[in-house]
């Protein structure tokens, strides 16, 4: 898994799905890892390596995390309009409600 998705300085392009989750990390899970592996598996990480997946488009294709409370235990996640088929309403909501 990648560990680059928290990028604090980001800011969200106007073509950005832009998502807020609630994290509640599992004992021995820091906020900070528990946000990066929720990012990845919301978007390009997977169980299994992905052969079409190059570095450049993991790097256009990356979640954001541009926003996270630790205290309300809440983040923000830009998610790039290219992870997405236009127009698959279903798609979006696998990624991103699960």
């Amino acid at each position: 898994m990648r560990r680059d998705y928290i990028n604090i300085g980001y800011s969200p392009k106007d073509t950005d799905l832009i998502c807020e989750f609630h994290i509640e990390p599992s004992a021995g899970v820091n906020f900070e890892e528990a946000a990066t592996h929720m990012a990845g598996e919301s978007s390009i990480d997977s169980w299994t390596e992905i052969a079409t997946l190059s570095p450049e488009l993991a790097e256009r294709l990356k979640p954001h995390v541009f926003y996270a409370d630790e205290k309300a235990q809440t983040v923000r996640v830009a998610y790039s309009e290219d992870l997405f088929e236009l127009g698959s309403v279903p798609q979006v909501l696998s990624a991103v409600a699960g």
